[in-house]
This record gives structure tokens, sequence and C-alpha cells, in this order.
């Protein structure tokens, strides 16, 4: 059966009542803590009312706030400061024509078999398709294969090219988001464009398809900046050679048609016509009719192909398309704060001020660590940030007491309008990967009764704590939450009301501590 938590002193009774009955079955004994969030949260509807259904606090569906799309296929869409990464620096003129000469000059080129990087962006340096990046010199074209006529064209590789792939792990390719077409060149330093951020990516090969058909080529070098020029030194190039291949459809479908002589040593057998399932090259003509004859095949003629001018052989010339690979550089010690989180201590009654300033930290979540940067202690009871739930010691490793003198703020009340203390603390939690809980799995407990306890943020249940941009001022002391911002209460009820703007200047400026108590009081 699904029990109920009963809230209020109610709650305490009959929990005390119970407590010894022998009847196990029949009444659910409930824990000081529960108890303790249960009278909080009847506390909270009587003042807010029932929050939305899809209120999730400031939090987000998918536990992340304030950032933009993500983690689509494992490409980033250019949101490096949620990673703490500096952008990768712009390609130049200088550096396009430095590279194209270099690779085009196939005699002198040197290559590396392999790179490792798992953070690293993606740049494009040029296709051969005429495009922006193409400084007055183009790549040269690919020659085709004689078509069903017997004529050769020319193509333009950079054109047919498309969708660029890599090789995460073992059997696990990604796409590169942006590169289709073997076009991305809108440069933009806040947006798309130019690059792409991989992360948790491995760069063990690469290859791209043709926008004709589905068939994917892993025909490329990698040449390392350094070999090209000294001002290229960390930089890696990924250089591509357009072939276009058939898949296993048209492979099957095609035929390869011509003729040969045969000869048995100095003397003339004769010359035939031949028409050979797939697409084959002389040497293996040669060796599908020397199978079945028996003869000295000699003067092969290749004349054309049943659906002709589909297959291209590439030219060993690797400037039909190339990007830049680079890796991903942290930024220094300074850390960009995605959010701002304010807690109530669940400390309740008739005259509960609802300041939500009892704690009041900045957070970042970068590498799998979560960074704390402690601004406001309002309450008195111990509070701390970080931690392993249900541990009933004062400050177990990998937490912060916020009213600590080493590591917290000092004091007790504190930067809210009693206490003048430290403009802010800043620290690290990295027990764990707080990648996947994001803001909402940094544990913040209150200690009450003798026990810790979580203060929480349950999407569509009364909520502890919630999230808010970085900047968001919070409340001086005792002063309620609905007389700072306006649309607070509303945002209860309405996860799309945008609430915290233009609080009322009175409430957030540490001057009226006194006359805010005496409301609470009256």
């Amino acid at each position: 059966m699904k029990k109920y938590l009963m809230t209020g002193m109610a709650a305490l009774a009959i929990t005390a009542a119970f407590t010894s009955c022998s009847h196990d079955d029949d009444i659910e004994v409930y824990t000081q803590d529960q108890i303790i969030k249960a009278e909080y949260e009847a506390k909270f509807l009587a003042a807010f009312g029932q929050p939305a259904s899809n209120q999730d606090w400031g939090f987000g569906s998918t536990t992340r706030a304030f950032t933009r799309t993500w983690n689509v296929n494992g490409n980033q869409w250019h949101d490096p400061a949620y990673y703490n990464l500096e952008y990768d620096v712009p390609v130049t003129t200088a550096e396009k024509n430095l590279v194209f000469n270099y690779v085009n000059n196939k005699n002198n080129v040197e290559t590396v078999d392999q790179i490792s990087f798992e953070k690293y962006w993606v740049s494009q340096i040029w296709n051969g398709n005429q495009d922006a990046n193409a400084k007055g010199v183009k790549a040269p074209v690919s020659i085709s294969y004689p078509n069903q006529n017997g004529a050769t064209t020319s193509i333009v590789g950079g054109a047919q090219m498309d969708k660029l792939e890599i090789l995460e792990k073992a059997g696990t390719w990604t796409h590169c988001n942006n590169f289709n077409h073997a076009d991305n060149n809108d440069w933009k330093e806040n947006g798309e464009g130019g690059r792409t951020l991989m992360v948790e990516s491995g760069t063990l090969s690469f290859r791209y398809t043709n926008s004709q058909s589905s068939y994917l080529s892993e025909k490329y070098i990698i040449v390392p900046g350094e070999k090209i020029d000294a001002s290229l030194k960390g930089f890696y190039y990924v250089c591509f050679d357009f072939e276009r291949g058939y898949d296993a459809d048209e492979y099957a479908a095609e035929k390869t048609m011509g003729t040969y002589e045969a000869w048995n040593g100095n003397n003339y057998q004769g010359g035939w016509n031949f028409s050979l399932d797939g697409f084959l090259n002389e040497d293996q003509v040669k060796a599908a009719i020397g199978q079945v004859n028996g003869k000295d095949i000699q003067n092969i003629n290749i004349k054309g192909y049943m659906y002709g001018d589909k297959h291209c052989d590439g030219d060993d010339n690797y400037t039909d398309w190339i990007v830049r690979i680079s890796p991903a550089k942290v930024k220094g010690t300074t850390i960009n704060y995605e959010g701002r989180i304010m807690a109530e201590d669940l400390t309740v009654d008739s005259n509960s001020d609802w300041d939500f300033n009892d704690v009041v930290f900045d957070w970042a979540i970068k590498d799998g660590k979560a960074y704390i940067k402690l601004l406001a202690a309002g309450g008195t009871l111990p509070i701390r940030v970080g931690g392993t739930r249900n541990d009933n010691t004062s400050e177990p490793a990998n937490s912060v007491e916020i009213h600590s003198a080493d590591k917290g703020l000092g004091g007790y009340m504190v930067n809210t309008g009693v206490n003048a203390g430290p403009a802010y603390k800043e620290f690290v939690l990295e027990d764990h990967d707080y990648t996947a809980g994001g803001a909402n799995g940094i544990l913040v407990t209150v200690q009450k009764r003798g026990v810790w306890v979580e203060i929480t943020a349950e999407q569509g249940k009364p909520a502890g704590k919630f999230n808010s941009p970085v900047g968001t001022k919070w409340c001086e002391e005792y002063a309620n939450i609905t007389k700072v911002y306006s649309g607070f209460a509303a945002w209860v009820a309405n996860a799309a009301v945008t609430w915290a703007v233009n609080p009322t200047p009175k409430y957030v400026d540490y001057q009226n501590v006194e006359e805010n108590k005496n409301e609470v009081d009256e």
C-alpha cells in the first residue's frame, strides 16, 4: 500500500503515539528527516500554493540549467563555456594557403598515421568546390573512369564530398556536426560555423560519404602543422582525396565492358569483346579473363561501364577537402559559473520569513567536478554543500559546512544584512562525476533535531531550493521573497513565468533588516 506522510504537529504526535505499537503492518513509523520535510512541505503549500506539475525549480528537465543544446552525437554546438574551454583560434587566409600549397606538392608531404585526442576542435580549412575558403587557388579535379561511352569526365571532388565522420572508438563512428557537403565556412565567435567542438571522442580514423551514394571513403592523410610551418605547430590537418566508389547494390549491378587480345608467346590468338560483373580495373580484368581462357592476356581496353561515371578513382592529391584538428585547451583558473542556487533551511513556523537566503552559492560543472562559489549564509543552522546522504558527521570529506571558519564563510548569518563577511568562498567537489546529475545533484543538507536533512527540489513538489541565473540578487534577511520578486508565487504555479527580474530595491540592499524582521514578527 502506498502511504503518505502526515504533516505538522499531527505527524509528530501520531508517530510518537505508535512508535511502540506492535502492529507494525498497520502503521508507518516516519523518520525524523521525513517529518521535518513533511512539515516544511505543508508550510510551503500554505504560503505559495501547489507547484505546477512541470515545475523543475530552474534545474531543467534534463538536470542541466541555462545551457544551450549540448551533446548532439558527441558534438558540442559552440558552448565552450560549458566545458571551460577556450575557443579555437580562427583560420586565417595565410594558414589556408600554407596548408594547400604544402599538401598540393605531393613529393614533399610528411604525414603521421594517427592522432589521439578526446576533446578537440574541427575547423574548416577549405573544400575544393571553389568555396569561400579557396583564396585564388582551387584543388585539382579528380578524373573519373571512362563512362559508358568510353570518355573520361573531370569531377571537382569537393563538390561531391559530404558528412564528415570520425571514429571515436573501435566500431563507433560519429557524425561531426556542421560539416555537411564539405562546407562549414561561416565563422562566428559565439555561434555555429567554421568549427565544431568534439568531446569524449577519439580520433582513430576519418571518413566521408559521397553526395550521390552511401559509399564511405577513408582516403585521407594527416599532416602535422609543424611540418608545414612553425606557426602551425600543434595543429593537425586531415586532408581527403575524393573517390567515388560503389555501394553494394550499385556494385552488384555494374558491368565492365571492353576488348582484349590473347597471345600464345609471340603468336596472336585473336581479339575479343568482354563484359564482366562489377567495376574492375585493368589488372582485375586480366586476371578474370586469364582464368577463363588460359591465355596470355594483353592490350586490354576498358571502353566503359553499364552505368558509367558513377565511380571516380582518387588522384592521390589530398586537397579536395582539408580540416584542421586541434586539441581543446582548458581555460585558466577562472570558472564561468552557470547558475545560482538559493535555499531555505527547512525551518518553518507561523512567522517564517521565506527569504531563501539561508545558503546562496553559484555553481559550475566542468569535467565531472562541481565548482562552488559560496556567497551568503542567512541561517544559523549548520548547512553543508557536498558530502554524502545520511552522514551525520559535521563536515565529512569533500563537503563544506557553510559557517565553518576555515572552509566556509565563518560566523553565522553572513552577507544578508546581519553580519558582513567575506565576499565569497570558492571550493571544488570531486567525490564523483557530477555531469549526469547536474546542479540538482549537488547535495545541500541542513542539521535539524540532531539529523542531517537533504534540501530538495523535486519536480512538481514543494522545494527547499531553486536554481536561478548567475547575478540574480538574493533577499536580505527576513524579506519574504514575494516582496522582493513579485512574480515568484506565479512562477511556482506556472513554470513558464520569468520571475528573477526587477527585484524590489529596499529588500536587497541590506539596509532594512530590522524593518523586515518587524514585518515577520507581526
